[in-house]
């Protein structure tokens, strides 16, 4: 059997084009110039057009030919009508996205275009088809929605906003007031056993969210075609269809429709934290700091994210008054590769004036962004579903990837036989953007800096350790405070020391009687063995004596304490060894620092030089790399240092722990790990607290870019693999 002609063989200034029966033109007004919006109202899609477009288009009826409706157009508009070139352009454009199909007296071109529409019609389904992305539609929701519009609809008021606003400034003043409070309890929010409060709480707001879309579409006159839910992953995320509000012509009325799940997700968490803040009861607090936590984290870093296709990505859409953004970016960035690459024209009828650079920005970070999340869900599926997931991931691999590259080959294959002098250029300039970006990622070194992160404390600070074992009777200073040496610290009681000091002193007495005894009465023997035991007992209590001293801690060295809940340790026992306070220099500390294994090698090389040290997120101070221990090991050098405690060290929790051991020491890191002491100058020491976080930069790092792209792209690839497996 004969094949289908290819539609680019067609001869299309002598064909007849029909536009589809489910196309509305809406005219819409930016600025000083008329565009017009083409909605398909069956698939919800969104196109924009110039005025000089829409008069040539609404003369494509399946009887003007090409040549005739160019000629017609022209004789309207004159001076301002488009040229055999941009009228071809739009002519191509609209058979490309399926927008029209070639009249039935055309066979030869109704062919070709019927090719082209099951070939769309078959990508359509086979992304319909896959495992790891399934929507699941659940039916048209408008007549729910209109009757809860009367209850509900004047919360996305004017009026109703006003006070929201003001309700959240008041949210937002309070969780900085009890910030402290609040952060601490959240750990209990994202721990593992808490998954069911998490989870009821997100499918309620989520339900929330997508109602407070449909009920600010029909505030503006428009209407919701579907509601359901996508499966990603198998994971369920409601969605509501109210594509409708393209079709306002207020472009604000379109951004609070695309605002308003946000909107009321941020008024509920506003409420919540008005809640938490007035109430007692440790499960309410529970229960609100879910709410807390899903309505305000989740849905800013989700749904605002404008390179995912939710609320971010239609917002921005219309702030840069482009429709269909990431398809016309995804077509500009494809223009853009095709001209560097082959040489190829070609012409983008719905990009206008300074728009082009926002369609190839937005395209290449969009498309970055979908490969990473595609590798994420494709690791995801493999690692929760085991031997399923690799078939699933397969799957995703072959529906995400395969058909793009299935594509780049044919179109490649065309070329060859048509224009082989277009793969000639094509390999020139792939070798020398080859060659540049070898030279790039393998010769130029990576400008990064290596940060070892650290905790300061004191040089050669004072360290008072129990010396004996007791009870903490009484705490005398208090964290901050300047002491002198010889000041009285710490009291201990332990009754058996106390009582055994008491006995040996007895004995001692004892045996000094019967040592005079024997003296007096000329008694040798008794004599010798009086002073045997006198030696033994002196000794002895000599020996208790040290442990009756370690019973009061004191300063040794002039400075101030630092130490940790001291109001906490009265009454508690400590063993032998246990650290109770340091004292310190205030103008004498020292950053202890962290290294990694990969960046050792160049931080030796600058001990004895100075370093540059970030405290917090903005000050910088001066120091001197001091030593870097040889020996690498798994212990967490400070405990603020942990993940776990807001650190940047990844840390695990050890498989044996005891209540009575250091915080830090319940804790390890996930890979073995150097540790080196950076001295401080002396008068940024002066400014700072022990305690703070900061981090050195030795230099930058012994790799180039490609390296060290390469080794970020493993370590991302890792995270993900154990995030995966943890879930």
């Amino acid at each position: 059997m004969q094949g289908l002609p290819d539609i680019s063989t067609v001869e299309l200034t002598r064909t007849r084009l029909k536009l589809r029966d489910d196309l509305l033109f809406l005219p819409q007004r930016y600025g000083r110039e008329t565009f017009y919006h083409i909605e398909v109202s069956t698939t919800s899609e969104y196109y924009r057009i110039g005025y000089p477009e829409y008069v040539f288009i609404s003369l494509l009826n399946g009887r003007t030919s090409f040549a005739e409706a160019l000629a017609v157009a022209s004789q309207k508009q004159g001076a301002g009508s488009l040229n055999q070139f941009q009228a071809m352009a739009v002519y191509s454009w609209l058979l490309d996205n399926g927008l029209a199909s070639f009249s039935d007296t055309d066979a030869t071109a109704s062919g070709a275009a019927s090719t082209v529409r099951q070939t769309g019609s078959a990508e359509r389904w086979w992304k319909k088809m896959n495992p790891l992305w399934l929507k699941i539609p659940l039916g048209r929701p408008e007549g729910f929605l209109r009757a809860l519009q009367p209850t509900f609809g004047w919360i996305f008021s004017p009026a109703a906003f006003v006070l929201s606003l003001f309700l959240m400034i008041a949210a937002v003043m309070m969780l900085s007031h009890h910030w402290r409070q609040f952060s601490d309890d959240s750990a209990s929010v994202v721990a593992v056993e808490n998954w069911v409060w998490l989870l009821a709480a997100w499918i309620g707001l989520k339900c929330v969210h997508e109602t407070a879309h449909g009920l600010v579409c029909l505030r503006y006159g428009g209407d919701i075609r579907e509601t359901g839910f996508v499966l990603a992953v198998f994971t369920p995320l409601a969605y509501v269809d109210a594509s409708s509000s393209w079709s306002f012509r207020s472009r604000w009325h379109r951004i609070h429709t695309a605002a308003a799940g946000v909107y009321i997700e941020l008024l509920i968490a506003s409420v919540a934290m008005l809640a938490w803040t007035f109430t007692d009861s440790p499960l309410v607090r529970h229960v609100l700091q879910n709410i807390i936590v899903m309505a305000s984290l989740s849905t800013l870093l989700f749904n605002l994210n404008p390179l995912m296709r939710f609320d971010g990505y239609y917002i921005l859409s219309d702030l840069l008054q482009i429709p269909n953004l990431m398809t016309q970016a995804t077509q500009a960035v494809s223009a853009a590769a095709r001209q560097l690459v082959f040489g190829e024209s070609v012409a983008a009828v719905t990009t206008i004036g300074s728009e082009r650079w926002v369609l190839l920005t937005f395209g290449g970070l969009a498309t970055l962004w979908r490969i990473m999340i595609s590798v994420s869900l494709l690791i995801t599926a493999s690692v929760l579903f085991h031997g399923a997931g690799i078939a699933l991931a397969a799957v995703g691999v072959v529906l995400w990837f395969g058909k793009p590259l299935w594509g780049f080959l044919k179109h490649l294959h065309t070329l060859r036989l048509q224009q082989p002098e277009r793969l000639v250029r094509a390999f020139a300039v792939t070798a020398f953007c080859g060659s540049a970006a070898c030279t790039l990622f393998f010769v130029v070194p990576a400008p990064v800096m290596i940060t070892a992160p650290g905790i300061v404390d004191y040089t050669d600070g004072e360290v008072i350790r129990a010396t004996t074992a007791g009870f903490i009777q009484q705490v005398h200073v208090s964290d901050g405070q300047e002491v002198t040496a010889g000041d009285l610290l710490v009291s201990l009681t332990n009754e058996e020391v106390s009582a055994k000091f008491a006995d040996l002193q007895q004995r001692v007495a004892q045996e000094e009687l019967r040592l005079q005894t024997a003296n007096r009465g000329h008694n040798g023997g008794a004599l010798s063995v009086a002073q045997s035991n006198l030696d033994s007992l002196h000794s002895q209590l000599a020996e208790c004596r040290k442990q009756v001293d370690g019973l009061e801690l004191r300063a040794g060295r002039n400075g101030r304490v630092i130490a940790q809940d001291l109001d906490q340790l009265a009454g508690t026992f400590a063993k032998p060894g246990r650290e109770l306070i340091t004292i310190g220099r205030e103008d004498q500390k020292e950053l202890q620092i962290s290294i990694g294994q990969r960046d050792h090698a160049r931080t030796v090389q600058v001990v004895g030089r100075p370093v540059r040290v970030r405290i917090g997120t903005h000050r910088v101070v001066n120091g001197t790399l001091h030593h870097v221990n040889p020996q690498a090991s798994r212990t967490v050098p400070h405990a603020a240092l942990a993940a776990s405690n807001g650190g940047p060290l990844p840390v695990v929790a050890r498989d044996e722990s005891s209540s009575e051991q250091n915080p830090r020491d319940t804790l390890r890191l996930t890979e073995h790990r150097f540790t080196g002491v950076v001295l401080l100058d002396p008068q940024d020491a002066a400014q700072l607290r022990c305690g703070e976080r900061g981090t050195a930069s030795p230099g930058l790092i012994p790799a180039s870019l490609g390296v060290h792209c390469w080794r970020s792209a493993q370590k991302w690839i890792e995270s993900q693999l154990e995030h995966a497996q943890f879930h």
